[in-house]
């Protein structure tokens, strides 16, 4: 029996050997388990978070999968410090396309080959029957000769630097015996960021090199007004966290339609870019722990009920935030306005279908939010603001977020149950869905570009609409369209990519029901083979930004 376990224990030993040299090829030291995961990829379509694998080789051990979902979420919320820290005098939208350059596949992609990393990736199960030692001459009978040569999409490499990043992540908070950044949890992790994307945009080794890097800007450390002094104060008793620098506070609750020179302070919009990082990490190590056994389709469906715009307006409705939000748009005060009302009288009868069962009032049901209107967007933008604000004033505290997450957010997701249909009813995700399953089309996107503020004419494929609509002087407004091979199927333009792309989505949807197979086949000249999947680019983006 030990002659037939041999081989197969030599190539498990051989498999950790090579994963470990090419962590050393990237200069970390990380443990030979979550190096070899980070490195597994046992099928055609591993990192696609389909339900049925493609080509699935057993026998390889864990796949990089639920590695690559934390990587990720680490390497938005790293680089989005970086971008926030170094570059201080830009306005959210440059901000994005900063981080999108860093981030993207296309950069992990070029950069993990130049350090040869497709390589050392572990794409074929062992073969008991192939199998033969290195640097031997078999003298007598028959051997198969065993591939020497793997095929690897460019996001497989991708996914695969992604994965790195979350397995140092493990590793640094493993070794540090707690996940407290201060005590040096992040680092290895962040030195995995600079290592693959490699830009002078992030060339951090250390998390304490970022809040050494930032300079606090002259409206931060400004003398407070009495009012901005109280409204930390007051924010102190009911959340939990006393502002050194008030105006942060301020800043964060300053629609971009108050006018600067007010209170010579900056809109919420930079805070927010950075909060929304923040947030996602939290909630992310936050499911990642609480369930070890879960794939990311489960954890990326169930991270879109916590980071959405539903919920997030939910809970800035439950900790008041829409009574400070200052604002000089008459129509974001009568959407607040309504939103509010709407939102009291679904807590009103939530307390009360509490009482009826039997139950105390204050046991209503966390997810009562699930059947209201969508929140006019400055109401979850400000949420996120505050967490940027807080990580800021705090000097760069992430556990001030993670407490955050405890005191105010997992109070409604004890029972994650109550959300598991959530993802299924996004109408982007039910677009993927019709796509992929009805029609089989696989070349298909929902792109997003900002417009100017005004009355804006938008030319799709011959089509001009214009777009003054209700939007207040200054507030951006985004157009988004679904594009079926290069031509446009349905578009919208809204306040922000994330309706956008919602209004777009449905549009395409009505669109489709009316249309049979071979009719969208031949409007849209589609000749897609109908792989089954989903598309991985559309529900990625979905995902960070429904």
């Amino acid at each position: 029996m030990m002659a037939y376990s041999f081989p197969a224990i030599i190539h498990r030993i051989e498999s950790n050997l090579i994963a470990l040299d090419a962590c050393r090829l990237v200069g970390l030291d990380i443990r030979p388990d979550l190096a070899l995961k980070a490195l597994t990829k046992d099928s055609d379509d591993t990192g696609e978070h389909d339900a049925e694998q493609i080509s699935f080789q057993p026998g390889m051990g864990s796949n990089y999968e639920r590695l690559e979902f934390l990587g990720d979420c680490f390497l938005k919320m790293a680089t989005t410090i970086a971008i926030f820290t170094l570059i201080p005098d830009k306005e959210e939208f440059e901000y994005h396309v900063e981080r999108m350059l860093l981030i993207c596949n296309r950069n992990l992609f070029n950069n993990a080959l130049e350090f040869k990393l497709e390589e050392y990736i572990r794409s074929m199960a062992f073969h008991r029957h192939s199998w033969y030692p290195n640097n031997l001459t078999l003298k007598s009978g028959k051997t198969i000769q065993p591939r020497r040569t793997h095929l690897l999409a460019d996001k497989s490499i991708a996914d695969v630097c992604e994965a790195l990043i979350g397995a140092a992540l493990l590793t640094g908070q493993d070794r540090a015996g707690s996940t407290a950044p201060e005590q040096g949890a992040f680092d290895l992790a962040i030195r995995a960021v600079s290592t693959l994307v490699k830009s002078p945009r992030h060339s951090m080794s250390s998390y304490s090199e970022y809040y050494s890097l930032y300079t606090p800007p002259a409206w931060q450390t400004a003398p407070c007004s009495s009012a901005q002094v109280d409204m930390a104060a007051r924010f102190a008793c009911r959340l939990g966290y006393t502002f050194r620098h008030p105006r942060l506070l301020r800043s964060a609750f300053q629609h971009p339609t108050y006018p600067s020179v007010y209170e010579h302070l900056p809109s919420y919009q930079r805070l927010e870019f950075l909060g929304d990082a923040l947030l996602d990490m939290a909630i992310v190590e936050w499911l990642f722990a609480r369930f070890p056994g879960a794939d990311p389709q489960w954890l990326t469906e169930h991270k879109m009920a916590m980071v959405s715009n539903q919920f997030l307006g939910c809970l800035g409705f439950m900790l008041g935030f829409h009574k400070n939000i200052a604002c000089c748009s008459p129509q974001v005060g009568k959407d607040l306005a309504r939103y509010v009302a709407e939102m009291e009288e679904a807590l009103l009868a939530a307390k009360e279908d509490a009482v009826r069962a039997g139950k105390t009032e204050d046991d209503w049901a966390r997810d009562f939010w699930l059947n209201c209107s969508r929140p006019p967007k400055c109401l979850p933008d400000v949420v996120e603001a505050y967490v940027g604000a807080v990580f800021v004033d705090s000097g760069y505290n992430f556990g001030e977020v993670r407490a955050f997450l405890e005191r105010h957010i997992r109070p409604f997701f004890e029972d994650m149950r109550l959300y598991d249909t959530f993802a299924n009813n996004h109408p982007v995700t039910m677009l993927a869905a019709v796509m992929q399953g009805q029609f089989r089309c696989q070349d298909w996107r929902v792109l997003t570009r900002e417009l100017p503020a005004g009355p804006v004419a938008v030319a799709l494929d011959g089509e001009d609409t214009t777009s003054g609509g209700e939007f207040g002087e200054g507030e951006t407004r985004v157009v988004c369209a679904v594009r079926c091979h290069g031509q446009t199927l349905a578009h919208a333009v809204a306040e922000s990519g994330r309706y956008g792309k919602a209004a777009a989505a449905k549009k395409a949807l009505e669109v489709l029901r009316k249309m049979e197979v071979e009719e969208y086949r031949q409007e849209f000249g589609c000749t897609c083979a109908g792989e089954e999947g989903e598309n991985e680019e559309e529900l990625e983006a979905h995902a960070s930004a429904v």
